[in-house]
């Protein structure tokens, strides 16, 4: 796959993740985020997700990497999500999140 496609698909991708979001169609794992990155909120989440430079998981197909800068307090935060398909339709699903050192 040649860098324009990638870029085409990630953009395409946003799109969706986006238009889900703001249809509050996404689930947080937060027992695992909670337990190792107490420090992280749903707001840091749901801005990564609408904001962040997204990029292929290079180590498992299917997942996407999202990074976000953000301003308060100062950090990165990198969030690994998928998007599932259900018989009720499509969510996001967020697998972990944290901050970037």
């Amino acid at each position: 796959m040649n860098i324009e496609n990638i870029y085409n698909d990630m953009l395409k991708l946003k799109e969706q993740v986006k238009e889900l979001i703001y249809n509050e169609r996404y689930a947080i794992q937060w027992h695992h985020i909670l337990s190792h990155h107490p420090n992280i909120t749903e707001s840091d989440i749901i801005n990564g997700l609408l904001y962040g430079l997204y990029k292929p998981d290079q180590e498992i197909d299917g997942r996407y990497i999202s990074w976000s800068r953000m301003n308060y307090p100062p950090r990165l935060i990198r969030i690994v999500f998928k998007v599932d398909e259900t018989d009720a339709g499509s969510f996001v699903r967020v697998i972990t999140a944290f901050d970037e050192e």
